[in-house]
């Protein structure tokens, strides 16, 4: 540690100190009500510290002073006081305005910033803490532009603003973004789910409270778009998007009770002492034991105050000390982390390439740690540099480096001062191409390293690796996020992408080797997606290692299909190892999709031959890519190996996928018929044959997509009569139909049951198939007998769907009555109950009728009467001309008033 400040006591002895605020050389206490104004004279060499009463304003306030602030722009004084926020001249500190919408107000916070508009404008922002909501107000130079008021969740007890539109509030038990336009609320950790939530949890503190106390929420400004958030002892670093900003935080000895920022050092109050922290490293700088202090005013000038006492933070000179210290040498003598502490804290003004010459120390220190086996620690630095990766890959066996290694331009000893003024001038060239959208390179700066003459074996060269994978990994992902905004961009950077592409096959390929040594299990990982891998290097050591798989997947991704067909069929042909078979080449022919469709049928070839059954999954396999697959291509295809692939296929592609193409379920249909007509020739076995007749009877059955004239066609003439039976019905020839199944088949159960099917009343030729079938029965063509028995039971169990006078015309005369009396029984109950029904129906539809016109009387009957007395009992305004409405229980109002009126009345009739 070192001492960062020397602390004075400006003021002591004071009644009571509620609030403290110093801006130039003044310092403001309010006390009881009461505003002082000090004037603080900076002290030279060892002269004690000089502050003076010069002025009192014993009426300030009624009560005590809260909080203090200035809006310096418009030479204001912002006070909180007695519930209320009120403005006052900030040099004569007269009153000038009291915000009335701000009684009941806890908090507020100033922010003032130029906004380009045509012409720069100062706009100053206000807002004020009242209870559950925030009042903003705008200034646009000295006019108010706005006030919004923005309902919250819950009482402020601290915030800060972190850019033009948005504060970030502290709750009682949450931390939150608002945004001011949109009055969005983005909580920020209010559970451990959110990003911030996380990085208090690796900490171990779930809740707001520690040992049942609710922790105070603090918020800390800090530069370069950053807030320091508090959570008990611990605090973080979040940006303006509310993620955190750096890995690790600040763990204090206790929970602060207030915490300031004064550059380049972060202050907190805790009970017993004051810990002053660097900002960058979050070390223990100095701890100054002050009881009771409760204020932090920070700033240029720092004070802290109890109830009290003020105490004035004077910075010791580090700059003038850091002058004077030699850093090169401390560099000579490996004491980088002196070395980046002492730049880091000295001031652009006294070091102009201070952020060249802290990211050489920074690199040379890294490459100090790698020749320590610090790995992880070396790694670190070199990503949060952004080292190049051939720097660091040369640091590595020739396994992972190979010519990188034995390069000149790699492995040199390091000179100081010729590298450094390399460095400065690279790091110049690399800001001035970042203004104009250029990206020169996507490494870091040196090209010096210090020669590294060990070896690393063993567990070394494990832990090495595995920060090298590390580092990589990191590299990997911000060079492609740069090659896609390249990619996105419309600006013509052919080069720049041709030099980041490069960058990519090298770190990428670098990974893959890296991967090979320390663990090849995550090989897959990397080829399977999306690389820049070097084609022949990769080709080269996944063979060598039989790293098959892999390889396979990488000449997919590549698009490389042929090679990954040829090797898997390779692979698959052979009689043993873990990829023989032709799983892998089906699974991945299901991949390529229409785009390959010749690669897939030449592929698909060799697969069919070695297993037909698992070798159609390539054409109805559950994949998205195998349905867009042309299908009656597919189908030439396999009719040059087996009518049973082309059904099993057509078989998907229809009752799982729901083909509804003619050409298709006529296809099938053939493929049916030409296998029975087969198994017929081949005098198969009956239940073989029965079983294809059933399938090719149910589809026909099933379907209504194939053209039955077509199939028809093709039908022998004296076999397959139930299939003609099904083809003729579809054409609505039932007659022939019903002829086939009485007189072919000899089935008077089957003729019954079509006509079951097929009658519907509201179709005529459907209506009338009962009386067809009897029609076969007692009318036969040449040659037929003439069926009477099967025509008494047809009229004794279906009469009641047959015309009697059509039927009773084509019965022979030599029929006997009794033999008709079902018949006739059927018919006449039917006739009746249609009658009785017919007039149930009738008198139904009167009675609505009638309903009807009673309905239109009582309406016509119904009117109201609009004179200049009438009052609409809404608004209690005179109708008069205007539109209006009537509601079912008489009420008449204006037309615009009946929604009001409706909502807090009974308007029923």
């Amino acid at each position: 540690m070192h001492d960062a400040f020397k602390v004075s006591v400006a003021l002591d002895n004071l009644s009571r100190i509620d609030t403290i605020f110093a801006h130039g050389n003044k310092l403001l206490v309010g006390s009881a009500g009461s505003l002082m104004v000090y004037q603080v004279e900076d002290p030279t060499g060892d002269d004690p510290l000089e502050v003076t009463l010069i002025e009192t304003h014993k009426t300030f306030s009624k009560r005590s002073i809260d909080q203090l602030d200035i809006i310096k722009e418009s030479n204001v004084l912002v006070a909180l006081a007695d519930g209320s926020i009120s403005l006052f001249d900030l040099q004569t500190f007269e009153l000038q305005e009291q915000l009335s919408k701000t009684r009941g107000a806890n908090i507020f916070a100033v922010d003032t910033q130029i906004v380009e508009e045509g012409v720069p404008v100062i706009v100053t922002r206000l807002a004020v803490g009242v209870r559950r909501k925030l009042v903003v107000f705008t200034w646009w130079d000295a006019d108010l532009n706005d006030t919004k008021e923005i309902s919250i969740p819950d009482k402020v007890r601290t915030m800060v603003w972190v850019g033009l539109n948005k504060l970030c509030l502290g709750f009682p038990s949450e931390y939150a973004l608002l945004d001011i336009k949109s009055e969005v609320l983005h909580e920020l950790f209010a559970t451990t789910s959110s990003p911030t939530a996380g990085a208090f949890t690796s900490y171990g503190i779930m809740g707001m409270s520690i040992a049942g106390r609710v922790s105070k929420p603090l918020i800390t400004k800090l530069p370069n778009d950053e807030i320091l958030l508090a959570k008990d002892n611990v605090s973080i670093f979040v940006g303006t998007d509310g993620k955190p900003t750096r890995e690790t935080g600040i763990d204090w000895s206790g929970a602060p009770e207030e915490i300031g920022y004064s550059y380049p050092y972060l202050i907190a109050i805790l009970p017993k002492h004051v810990e002053v922290r660097n900002i960058l490293t979050q070390t223990l700088v100095q701890t100054i034991e002050l009881l009771q202090a409760r204020f932090i005013n920070a700033g240029k000038y720092l004070y802290i105050a109890s109830h009290s006492t003020v105490w004035r933070f004077i910075p010791y000179n580090f700059e003038k000390q850091a002058r004077n210290e030699p850093i090169d040498q401390l560099v000579k003598q490996m004491e980088y982390v002196e070395a980046i502490s002492l730049t880091t804290q000295i001031d652009t003004i006294y070091l102009q390439d201070k952020e060249a010459k802290l990211k050489y120390i920074r690199n040379l220190h890294g490459h100090h740690l790698f020749q320590q086996h610090k790995f992880e620690e070396a790694m670190s630095i070199f990503i949060d540099l952004e080292a190049d990766p051939k720097e660091i890959v040369a640091l590595y066996p020739p396994a992972i480096s190979a010519s990188l290694r034995s390069d000149s331009s790699y492995n040199k000893e390091l000179h100081l001062n010729g590298s450094a003024n390399k460095l400065m001038k690279d790091s110049e060239e690399h800001a001035e191409a970042e203004k104009h959208g250029e990206e020169i390179e996507v490494v870091s700066d040196s090209k010096a390293i210090i020669q590294n003459d060990s070896q690393l074996k063993g567990k070394d060269l494990e832990e090495a690796i595995k920060q090298l994978i590390r580092f990589l990994t990191d590299r990997r992902a911000k060079v492609h996020k740069l090659l896609l905004q390249r990619q996105s961009s419309k600006a013509p950077i052919k080069e720049n992408e041709d030099r980041l592409t490069e960058l990519a096959e090298f770190v990428e390929t670098s990974l893959l080797k890296a991967y090979m040594i320390s663990n090849d299990s995550l090989v897959g990982s990397l080829v399977r997606v999306k690389n820049f891998c070097n084609v022949e290097e990769t080709e080269k050591l996944l063979s060598e290692r039989k790293k098959y798989r892999e390889l396979v997947e990488f000449y997919h991704e590549k698009g490389l299909y042929r090679k990954s067909l040829g090797l898997l069929k390779k692979l698959g042909e052979s009689t043993e190892g873990p990829m023989n078979g032709t799983f892998q080449t089906i699974q991945y022919l299901q991949k390529l999709g229409s785009d390959h469709f010749d690669l897939i049928l030449e592929f698909a070839t060799w697969v069919l031959k070695a297993d037909p059954v698992d070798g159609m999954e390539i054409f109805i396999g559950d994949h998205p890519k195998v349905e867009t697959l042309p299908r009656s291509q597919v189908l030439d295809y396999l009719e040059k190996f087996s009518p049973d692939l082309c059904i099993t296929y057509l078989d998907h592609i229809i009752h799982v996928l729901g083909d509804k193409s003619p050409d298709h379920h006529n296809r099938l249909i053939y493929a049916y018929l030409n296998k029975l007509k087969d198994l017929k020739q081949e005098g198969a076995e009956p239940v073989i044959v029965e079983e294809a007749n059933k399938n090719f009877l149910q589809f026909l059955e099933e379907s209504s997509y194939y053209i039955a004239e077509k199939i028809l066609g093709h039908l022998p003439m004296d076999d397959y009569y139930e299939a003609r039976a099904i083809l003729l019905s579809r054409l609505g020839q039932h007659d022939q139909a019903l002829n086939i199944y009485v007189h072919k088949l000899k089935d008077e159960q089957l003729a019954e049951e079509y006509c079951l099917k097929i009658y519907n009343e509201a179709n005529e030729k459907a209506k009338n198939v009962f009386l067809s079938l009897l029609r076969v029965y007692l009318r036969p063509k040449a040659g037929e007998p003439v069926m009477i028995e099967p025509a008494i039971r047809l009229l004794s169990r279906h009469g009641a769907h047959v015309d009697a006078s059509k039927a009773l015309d084509m019965l022979p005369s030599s029929i006997e009555v009794a033999q008709l009396y079902k018949f006739v029984e059927k018919y006449i109950r039917e006739s009746n109950r249609n009658r009785c029904i017919n007039i149930i129906v009738k008198n139904l539809l009167k009675a609505d009728q009638y309903q009807v016109q009673e309905q239109l009387l009582f309406y016509r009957s119904r009117r109201v009467k609009i004179d200049d007395d009438r009052m609409c009992p809404q608004c209690t305004r005179r109708i008069a001309q205007s539109v209006f409405a009537v509601f079912p229980n008489g009420v008449v109002v204006h037309y615009h008033c009946k929604d009001k009126y409706s909502q807090s009345h009974d308007t029923a009739a």
